[in-house]
């Protein structure tokens, strides 16, 4: 039963003699290594137990692990109540039982599984499997669920009449019982109980798995909701579920090929599958091809052979990890940089390289490529191209407006380089913005840019967003698997170069580099290469076979030389690294697949970390360099190093990386810049580190970041895991601290216009923050935060009397605290306050307090604490009061100081722009000026067409006041065709009855009269 004593028996013999050594050394029965011995083939299912996969994985040291645990396992109860009284003397039925036996093992063998016994109890016959308490690589709920299928479906085929199964899965018991001279290894818990009961209610001849199997499975299995059941241990009735079909989906993990590429039958249809999707935008139709599979398994490789014989092409990539789905547009950075580069080169007079991304977005504007608006937009995903300044100028567009524009902005180079080819490689998930962004720009390609071609890789098949689900429409799915075995063989016949076909490869030599390498390209390559360094490849020539070769004339067990630990193999290479060179590649393989030189700069002081990667790749060829930008040249290598570590020393690898942080003053154009980028990762090393407040911190400071620049998304994630870690302290942190990040992540979740998480989320903030104020001494600033973000919320929502109440309360408590006459937080409450006023009706309140913000903002602006773009805010509300109050000269003159604010940092298709567009021409209509209204208004609707489409409110708002500058010089069909639309938008973005669409109800009532 143990294997250890077993083989410790074994050894004491010289000679292990079998019973019929006649069957044994019949030439037509196969004999298989199994824990270092040869055994026959019609053995190997009585060996496969659990206790025996165990010590197999024990003795090629493929891990290491304690032997006793608890484990999230899954159980298969196989009843077979055809053998619950079997005759000894009946052969018939001792040779269906074998079979049952021989073919149950081997199914569970096939889905990862091992044999925990085959017994008679108080159920009868009873086989019993488990998945997952040999490996953490595999689902084992899947695996499990797989196999009972496969058990049901055999044993009709054996023709049992009478046969149940039951399938459960939930933490247990795995680990050795029994006295040292004869023990065994165990599966024991709740969920071995289970899984037996549901087999006892299972119908005959078919399957009862838990909720947690279904929930685990469903993905990837289609199920039927059984009747209600009711089982010992368990209370009251609950619903089993029945396995039906598989849902057609792949999920692999294998490597990738260096060798000149070799198409193999397998990847055959990968490759006409993307050399179509080329086609295709050759003859321009934009086309999207998704590649999935696992690591390493030649994704990028099969994708670059596509892209370096698309002559005429021209190629953009990004690479992403999973640590790059926080932030928003990371995946096309790469991309867009490269666009602007290459298309800048490709316009300039000379041809030349303008250098980076900052010269290329400067040549363009110059000639007339890009505006104003254009540097804005694109500066949103290439940070370095725009000042916070102008990033400021996004406040008000909301999220579709915004991908809107940007894809506008790219619109402009994208169609100067095609044909193009677009890669977005990764094996993280892609931000929503991201998504949007994608989806826009290919709906929009076939009229603007048609020739053009977008691949994205990742491992699983990708999590699209609803708001880009049009990308799945004429998609090209490609998934790749592993190499099968006679493919294996003819890629070794390319590395060996054996090119005689009367030459074979010996069938052992193909096993075992299969079984190495399982099927994955890569590792073939570094199996046989390490195999030739060794001498342990021969070509034999009476034989015409490609061989083993014996190193140990002693033994003929050649295959044991060779490790099935393939990080041996990948890390050969770098045996006579030095010390100090090893410390850095385990450094970096902490750090991640990819990092930026400039941001780990910190390092160098302490290790000369950036030489010695530089060192690495020049001399060992572990990375390559795209600009600042270094990647580990093979994921396999990155991956082995990794595996390299434990547990503690990864944690003390990033408290030395967080110290390297601190020491170091962080340069401050990298932070300006990069200052996101700098925050998160360090925020991610705190969090390695169990740093539980640095990360806090450097998450909270990211999130700033973000929330400044007006990516919403990716700030309401980075104040989500600041929380999270604020919940892992030992100690609880101050009531500032808790609420801070709760607040800001409320107003993100509010600008994303989801407001009923934002109403959950403030509503309890304050109520907290009143509660622990009434023990302790009042925090009135950060009371007045929570006061009015929560107005702030409500007046979006049109709640002006909850949102009034409250900033009511606010206010006077502002004041009071803040000594500054030129305050902009104090001006941004009072005129949050000012707004609510004006909604609600008291216009002359409302004019007063917009008054005095605009005097704070001004004085603000005197003082050069902030830009004169700020005043554009104050203006703006302030006209729209005054137009209320029907005081419309002034309200004009406000306005068109607003627009010549904004007009000059922007051009003239900014929304801003239009903004202060539309407010003066309805200001000169309401002057009886709707002629010198009307070129306005026009301009203003062509932007907003442009920039939020022709179903949004704001461009439906801009064909109420272009109608009513038309019915100002009595155009009324004109009027009456600017109001049918806006009506249309209206009913469909409001609700019926809404305050929205009253006025232009009775301006179109006015125009039919």
């Amino acid at each position: 039963r143990k294997g250890i004593i077993l083989e410790d028996i074994l050894e004491d013999y010289d000679e292990v003699v079998p019973r019929d050594n006649t069957l044994l050394n019949d030439p037509e029965i196969s004999i298989e290594l199994v824990g270092g011995f040869d055994v026959n083939a019609h053995a190997i299912a009585y060996l496969g137990t659990l206790a025996a996969r165990r010590l197999d994985q024990g003795s090629q040291k493929a891990m290491t692990m304690l032997l006793n645990e608890l484990r999230p396992v899954a159980i298969v109860f196989v009843g077979l109540h055809d053998l619950d009284d079997i005759d000894p003397r009946d052969s018939t039925l001792l040779q269906l039982m074998n079979e049952a036996f021989k073919t149950l093992s081997r199914i569970t063998h096939a889905c990862n599984g091992a044999v925990r016994d085959m017994l008679f109890d108080d159920k009868g016959c009873v086989f019993i499997s488990v998945f997952g308490a040999h490996s953490h690589e595999v689902n084992p709920c899947f695996d499990a669920t797989v196999s009972a299928m496969r058990m049901e479906s055999a044993l009709k085929d054996l023709n049992l009449k009478r046969f149940s199964l039951g399938v459960s899965f939930g933490e247990c018991f795995c680990g050795e019982v029994g006295p040292s001279m004869r023990s065994d290894y165990v599966v024991m818990g709740p969920e071995v109980n289970l899984a037996a009961r549901l087999m006892g209610k299972a119908p005959n001849r078919s399957t009862l798995v838990s909720k947690r199997i279904f929930t685990n499975s469903k993905k990837f299995i289609h199920f039927e909701k059984s009747e209600e059941i009711q089982v010992k241990g368990k209370d009251g009735f609950f619903h089993a579920y029945i396995p039906q079909t598989r849902i057609d989906r792949q999920s692999v993990e294998i490597n990738d090929p260096q060798q000149p590429f070799v198409i193999m039958p397998s990847r055959q249809s990968a490759m006409d599958s993307l050399l179509e999707v080329k086609n295709r935008a050759s003859k321009s139709v934009p086309t999207i091809a998704f590649v999935s599979g696992g690591p390493f398994l030649g994704k990028s490789r099969l994708i670059n052979e596509v892209a370096g014989n698309a002559d005429g092409f021209r190629i953009l990539k990004s690479f992403r990890t999973s640590l790059d789905s926080f932030t928003s547009f990371f995946p096309l950075r790469q991309i867009v940089s490269g666009a602007m580069i290459m298309c800048a080169a490709q316009v300039h007079p000379s041809g030349d390289d303008v250098g980076n991304e900052i010269a290329a977005a400067n040549f363009l504007v110059d000639q007339n490529i890009f505006n104003k608006t254009d540097r804005v937009n694109i500066g949103s995903i290439v940070p370095t191209v725009a000042d916070a300044q102008l990033l400021s100028l996004l406040s008000g567009l909301n999220p579709k407006a915004r991908t809107r524009s940007i894809v506008d902005s790219l619109m402009k180079i994208l169609k100067l380089l095609q044909p193009l080819i677009i890669i977005l490689e990764g094996d993280g998930d892609i931000d929503p913005s991201s998504w949007s962004l994608l989806a826009e720009l290919m709906q929009r390609a076939s009229l603007e840019c048609p020739q053009i071609m977008l691949i994205v890789s990742s491992r699983d098949s990708p999590t699209i967003t609803s708001a880009a689900s049009n990308l799945r429409r004429n998609a090209i799915q490609v998934k790749l698997a592993p190499f099968e075995k006679y493919e294996t063989g003819e890629f070794l016949r390319v590395l060996l170069k054996v090119k005689d076909r009367k030459t074979t490869i010996d069938q052992r030599l193909l096993d075992v580099v299969h079984d190495r390498a399982n099927g994955c390209p890569l590792f073939i390559e570094c199996v046989a290469r390490w195999a030739l360094a060794k001498n342990m490849i021969e070509f034999v020539e009476g034989t015409k076979k490609v061989n083993l070769k014996l190193l140990d004339e002693r033994s003929d067990d050649v295959t044991a030389a060779i490790p099935r630990e393939l990080s041996n193999i990948l890390l050969a290479p770098f045996n006579k690294l030095s010390p100090p060179l090893w410390d850095v590649l385990k450094i970096a393989s902490c750090i991640g697949y990819s990092f930026d030189a400039d941001l780990y700069s910190t390092l160098n002081k302490v290790l000369e970390f950036m030489p010695k990667v530089r060192e690495l790749s020049a001399k060992y060829d572990c990375f390559e360099q795209t600009g600042s930008h270094f990647r580990w040249k093979q994921q396999a290598v990155y991956e082995a190093v990794k595996s390299l570590l434990m547990v503690n020393q990864r944690q003390k690898i990033h408290k030395m990386i967080v110290r390297a942080f601190e020491q170091s003053k962080i340069n401050s154009h990298i932070d300006d810049i990069k200052g996101g980028d700098v925050r998160r990762l360090l925020g991610r090393h705190c969090a390695l580190a169990e740093d539980w407040a640095g990360a806090c911190e450097q998450y909270m400071r990211a999130g700033d970041r973000a929330k400044a620049m007006f990516n919403f998304n990716e700030a309401s994630k980075m104040y989500e895991e600041a929380i999270d870690f604020q919940a892992k302290m030992s100690e609880q942190p101050s009531l500032r601290s808790r609420m801070i990040p709760t607040i800001n992540l409320g107003t993100c979740l509010r600008e994303l216009a989801r407001y009923k998480e934002a109403e959950a989320v403030l509503t309890r903030c304050l109520n907290e923050t009143k509660g622990e104020c009434a023990e302790i001494a009042l925090d009135e600033e950060l009371f007045v935060r929570a006061l009015t973000a929560l107005a702030a919320l409500y007046q979006a929502q049109s709640k002006y009397d909850a949102a009034r109440r409250l900033f009511e309360r606010a206010v006077p408590i502002a004041r009071n605290i803040q000594e500054s006459r030129s305050s902009l937080w104090l001006a941004e409450n009072i005129a949050g306050y000012a707004e609510t006023l004006r909604k609600s009706g008291d216009l002359p309140q409302a004019e007063r307090h917009h008054r005095e913000a605009l005097e704070i903002r001004t004085r603000a602006v005197e003082e050069k604490s902030c830009t004169d773009l700020e005043l554009a805010v104050s203006y703006t509300q302030l006209g729209c009061t005054l137009a209320g109050m029907r005081q419309y000269k002034e309200a004009y003159e406000q306005h068109h100081n607003a627009l010549g604010l904004r007009y000059r940092y922007l051009d003239f298709s900014h929304g801003l722009v239009s903004e202060s567009l539309n407010y003066c021409a309805e200001s000169l209509c309401a002057l009886g000026r709707g002629g010198e209204g009307i070129p306005l208004a026009l301009h203003a609707v062509q932007i907003r067409r442009l920039i939020f489409g022709t179903s949004h409110p704001a461009y439906a708002h801009a064909l109420s006041v272009l109608a009513s500058c038309y019915h100002a010089v009595n155009r009324y069909f004109d009027a009456c065709d600017c109001l049918e639309k806006c009506l249309e938008i209206c009913e469909v973005a409001f609700q019926k009855n809404h305050a929205n669409i009253i006025p232009n109800l009775m301006n179109y009532g006015n125009v039919l009269r």
